[in-house]
């Protein structure tokens, strides 16, 4: 497997990634950090969540100041977004999780990455996936939760859940593909959350990573701080909680993603 510098961006070198899972592409973008470190680099991957409305190169914007710590960066589209191919669902997005880290350990094979201080930065769904994925593998060693949904059937079973789905479709064409047919996705949905792979609670009974943090608005009406205790309280590795005052699901102004920023530098110092 190669693995070529093929641009920049500033002092990053920039690699696109496509794999490929079940016949489909999952892409991604890898960012390097400054020359003046040495490989092998530590690795952060970042784990999107719903329905992911920026493109990576916006996405790793938000996080260049871990480059100037000396890390790698790993954002890709699940398969169902944007410029990766197949349609949503939780089974594509912990297969790809999967992927990706099949992915990361060549690279670790090969020199680039250093498989000891291997990361995850997961966001709203993608912090869902992120708790799936950490329950079956245990050597991750940073986790951090972004606004994380965690009772996912509360939504999928809620009516506003139905109401967001019809305003992507309508508003946000293409965005999100396989959700075209609502009640099919609903459906689908449902009997997928059904599966024990997928079980939230038993995922976080069994998570295995070395340090986890998770970041969380004050004011965030879809995971309440109430909820984020219950569930997070039955993981055997205890969580840092860190709320951030006024914020709700999103960290929009200025001084709430600098706070959010703040502190994410501090886990990954």
């Amino acid at each position: 497997m190669e693995f070529e510098i093929n641009q920049y961006d500033g002092p990053y070198g920039t690699v696109k990634v496509e794999l490929k899972n079940n016949n489909e592409l999952l892409r991604g973008i890898i960012y390097l950090p400054p020359k003046s470190f040495n490989e092998p680099y530590p690795l952060i991957i970042y784990f999107h969540g719903f329905p992911q409305l920026f493109s990576l190169e916006e996405i790793v914007e938000n996080y260049k100041y871990l480059l100037e710590s000396g890390y790698t960066f790993l954002a890709f589209n699940f398969r169902g977004y944007k410029d990766s191919q197949g349609k949503i669902s939780i089974t594509s997005h912990l297969s790809d999780a999967k992927n990706i880290i099949s992915y990361v350990n060549k690279l670790a094979d090969q020199g680039l990455i250093d498989l000891s201080n291997l990361n995850i930065i997961g966001q709203d769904f993608g912090a869902f996936i992120a708790l799936l994925l950490c329950s079956k593998i245990n050597y991750i060693k940073r986790l951090l939760l972004l606004s994380p949904i965690l009772n996912l059937k509360a939504h999928v079973y809620s009516e506003g859940f139905v109401k967001n789905l019809h305003y992507i479709n309508n508003f946000l064409p293409g965005i999100v593909r396989g959700i075209n047919d609502v009640n099919k996705f609903i459906k689908l949905t449902k009997n997928e959350l059904s599966n024990k792979d997928h079980d939230i609670e038993s995922a976080i009974n069994n998570l295995e990573v070395k340090k986890f943090m998770v970041i969380h608005g004050e004011d965030d009406k879809i995971t309440p701080i109430r909820e984020v205790r219950e569930m997070l309280d039955k993981t055997k590795i205890a969580p840092q909680l860190i709320f951030i005052k006024t914020m709700e699901h999103e960290h929009i102004i200025d001084e709430e993603m600098e706070d959010v920023n703040n502190e994410i530098a501090k886990f990954f110092k």
